[in-house]
């Protein structure tokens, strides 16, 4: 489906923008959540309840739950990649490191979707863009290695990082290979096959974690943050996120992420006081730089 307004700033672009400021809060809300329960406890309720809401969402609108069979294993495998594996590796990648160094890393993500659309040969990488990918990859480095106050890279203090980085990685893999089934279905209907799907793989893995929570032990916080985080970060944000892909493409659609660790420092500050270091700051800028000259070089 072609863009729905050109270049013009439209009703995908303020979705995404109100999409991103959920996200920011939503990693420290993760964060408070994740005191009180395990992060497979967390994340298995968490998907579960978001499972039953798209289920209820897509009865509701009447549009049904069938598929064609060439459909149908192509949105199971990104079903289980978005929804299982990334899952997982973001839940214990934000549980091992700041809520401020999770929202950088993820911002990254239009760096991997230009280079996995010019593996694919989808398009073409020009020598801005190269360069952008260039730059965003060193200020990445920088907020990783100064994470705490000195340029080393540690196993313990690279775990989370890493994850993080690896479920960025993935996520925009998903992001990339979903267009061609968002011209044949809504979001709504491809967010609840896949999220169904993921949850199908994710929740006998955790079960033994959700099983163990004692719901009258878990605060009003934290169960407040998990009810956000299924409701708005995943059921609306995804609704949004795909929305827009569909109308706009991949590459519009995953700028919008650079305004993510914007909205999580300020939130990670307010709600956890998280402070970036003068030296992380920096990396975070460059960061930016970086992905800001890959747009620019994509544009061109």
């Amino acid at each position: 489906m072609p863009p729905a307004n050109g270049g013009r700033f439209g009703l995908s672009d303020l979705l995404m923008i109100a999409t991103t400021v959920v996200w920011g809060v939503n990693v420290s809300l993760i964060k408070i959540s994740l005191r009180e329960m395990t992060p497979n406890a967390f994340n298995g309720w968490r998907l579960l309840l978001t499972g039953v809401l798209f289920v209820i969402l897509l009865a509701a609108s009447g549009e049904g739950f069938r598929v064609s069979r060439r459909d149908l294993v192509g949105l199971a495998l990104l079903g289980i990649a978005g929804n299982t594996i990334y899952q997982a590796i973001f839940i214990h990648g934000i549980h091992a490191t700041t809520a401020a160094n999770t929202s950088l890393i993820l911002s990254t993500s239009p760096i991997f979707v230009a280079l996995i659309g010019a593996v694919l040969r989808i398009e073409r990488i020009p020598p801005v863009a190269w360069a952008g990918i260039v730059v965003s990859f060193a200020g990445l480095y920088l907020v990783i290695a100064l994470r705490n106050g000195g340029l080393r890279l540690s196993a313990a203090g690279l775990g989370g990082d890493a994850l993080i980085l690896l479920g960025t990685v993935l996520w925009a893999a998903c992001t990339v290979f979903a267009k061609p089934y968002l011209g044949r279905m809504s979001p709504l209907k491809y967010s609840t096959l896949t999220v169904g799907i993921g949850v199908l793989g994710y929740v006998p893995l955790a079960w033994r974690d959700m099983a163990a929570v004692r719901f009258a032990d878990v605060s009003l916080p934290a169960w407040g943050g998990l009810v956000f985080s299924a409701v708005f970060a995943l059921v609306v944000g995804y609704i949004a996120w795909y929305y827009s892909v569909q109308r706009v493409g991949n590459a519009r659609t995953a700028v919008y992420n650079n305004l993510t660790p914007i909205f999580a420092a300020a939130f990670a500050a307010m709600i956890l006081g998280e402070r970036l270091r003068p030296a992380q700051a920096a990396g975070a800028a460059v960061v930016l730089l970086g992905v800001g000259l890959t747009r620019a070089g994509r544009r061109a």
